[in-house]
């Protein structure tokens, strides 16, 4: 087999270069240091300019890697707004949902409000204001959402570790190492107080009821959360949530991550952050994504007579070049299922032929 060499253009110098290049060539292109050191002069005409932390991604089709981009964009920018872009550009057909995963933790885009575009079914407005009554006590400050937020980015070993710090500093010994009666009294007099301090006033006989079922809870899942071979287990275990996430609070250079869109004919990218630097952008609420490089779109041949397959035959994810036509009259010379008119068009993205994707 002759193996394909991709191909792609710098959008600094319009080079073609080839993508095992593409990254080295961007590090030292000319005109895209000319453009990075244009930035600050650019930006002390803007009042509105501000520096930030970029992170440059590479982006491709998992499985058919001849689709990719290099991106630069925000650090603080959040795994929506790279959600958003990847469909504006690549993929977005039919509304799917679609996920991110950095190791065992997956960002997931929201399913409740646009599940099938649907309106609220009877009685589902008033659960809605209960939840914006939540989401206001929120704001208010009950539940602390820098602690939330740490807590979300953590495995349940290290969730664990830091309860068995702060009981280890409480009972000025490794809770662990107590016997279990010893560790559940302390326990108690602890979760009393904390109710006591924040209440101001004393335990109920429900709240202890509530105290009392919750110690030998809280014991037990310390121990197995701290155990290696459970903790390890656990760690491994997927996290989920939304896309609501700086991308700096869960990337790091080096990192290689992936994304799914649509669980049904799903396409598959595969992500990795190649660098980082100091930045200017324009304005926060713009979108500050650029295209550093893209592939050039890769040749399809007619699979009857070799010309430039124009139109391919939809639901194939796989083998789509076998279903690729570049007229009616191959398409019918090779008994295709479809009609060349009901066909989805020849375009340069992962999802080429893939639902109802047309570019």
């Amino acid at each position: 087999m002759v193996k394909v060499i991709s191909k792609g253009i710098c959008n600094f110098c319009k080079s073609e270069v080839d993508k095992s290049k593409m990254t080295q060539h961007l590090r030292y292109c000319k005109q895209r240091k000319a453009a990075m050191a244009g930035e600050e002069t650019k930006a002390a005409a803007h009042k509105d300019a501000q520096k930030t932390k970029l992170f440059h991604i590479v982006v491709e089709g998992y499985y058919n890697p001849q689709y990719w981009m290099h991106l630069e964009l925000p650090a603080n920018d959040t795994f929506y707004d790279l959600d958003q872009f990847l469909r504006d550009i690549w993929l977005e057909c039919c509304g799917h949902l679609s996920a991110f995963r950095v190791g065992n933790m997956s960002y997931s885009s929201d399913t409740e409000d646009m599940m099938w575009g649907m309106p609220f079914a009877d009685g589902d407005e008033e659960e809605d204001e209960d939840e914006e009554d939540y989401e206001e006590e929120d704001e208010e400050g009950l539940i602390d959402p820098e602690l939330q937020q740490e807590l979300e980015n953590k495995s349940p070993t290290e969730i664990a570790g830091m309860i068995l710090e702060m009981l280890t500093q409480e009972f000025q010994a490794n809770p662990l190492e107590l016997p279990p009666a010893e560790f559940d009294a302390k326990l108690r007099e602890l979760l009393a107080r904390q109710i006591q301090q924040e209440t101001g006033a004393a335990v109920s006989s429900e709240q202890q009821a509530q105290i009392d079922s919750m110690v030998p809870i809280i014991r037990t899942s310390l121990q197995l959360t701290t155990n290696p071979l459970f903790g390890s287990i656990l760690d491994r275990m997927e996290r989920e949530s939304d896309m609501d996430v700086e991308l700096q609070k869960a990337l790091k250079v080096g990192q290689k991550f992936s994304y799914e869109y649509d669980f049904g004919s799903t396409t598959h990218l595969a992500l990795r952050v190649v660098s980082e630097r100091e930045g200017f952008i324009e304005d926060e609420d713009s979108d500050n994504i650029e295209i550093l490089a893209r592939n050039e779109a890769p040749e399809m041949p007619c699979v009857v007579c070799g010309k430039p397959a124009k139109k391919v035959a939809p639901g194939y994810s796989f083998g789509i070049e076998e279903h690729a036509y570049c007229s009616a009259k191959c398409a019918k010379k090779n008994d295709e299922e479809f009609s060349f008119s009901e066909m989805l068009p020849v375009v340069n993205s992962p999802r080429v032929g893939v639902c109802g994707y047309t570019g």
